[in-house]
């Protein structure tokens, strides 16, 4: 991955966080007070503007890596959704640990993002290919 991708990728790091925070304040602003609840939902759709801007000038330096980034998003999302009726018990990240990995008992690895295991022993994992994949105990050495 260049330089510029990874500083356009941090930009919309830098964003999506200052977004999350005024989401959290559009939450606590009362309800009757229209006019600042319109400020703040303004910024966030500027915001998300923004951030789709640096996603497309992302596919016109480098089409495979923005495939790539939507594979990922799009796996985040599905893992979301999965997780959301499971409870794990382990969590491991890439950017916790530096290093995110299963072997599975064929003797294979797969490099992950994340990885979970939950209190039956099953896995939930998205993969650096942008997969997300549910593995059962069985599977997983």
């Amino acid at each position: 991955m260049s330089n510029e991708i990874k500083g356009i990728l941090q930009k919309i790091n830098f964003i999506e966080t200052d977004m999350e925070l005024h989401k959290q304040i559009l939450v606590s602003i009362p309800s009757n007070n229209k006019k600042d609840m319109e400020k703040v939902l303004k910024k966030i759709a500027e915001q998300k503007k923004q951030i789709e801007d640096l996603k497309l000038k992302i596919k016109e330096i480098d089409s495979d890596e923005y495939n790539r980034i939507i594979a990922i998003e799009t796996a985040a999302q599905k893992f979301k959704q999965l997780s959301m009726n499971k409870k794990f018990v382990t969590v491991n990240t890439l950017n916790e640990a530096g290093e995110c990995f299963i072997r599975l008992k064929d003797g294979t690895s797969i490099e992950c993002l994340v990885t979970a295991q939950e209190e039956n022993g099953d896995w939930t994992v998205l993969t650096l290919d942008g997969e997300t994949r549910e593995l059962s105990k069985s599977e997983v050495q």
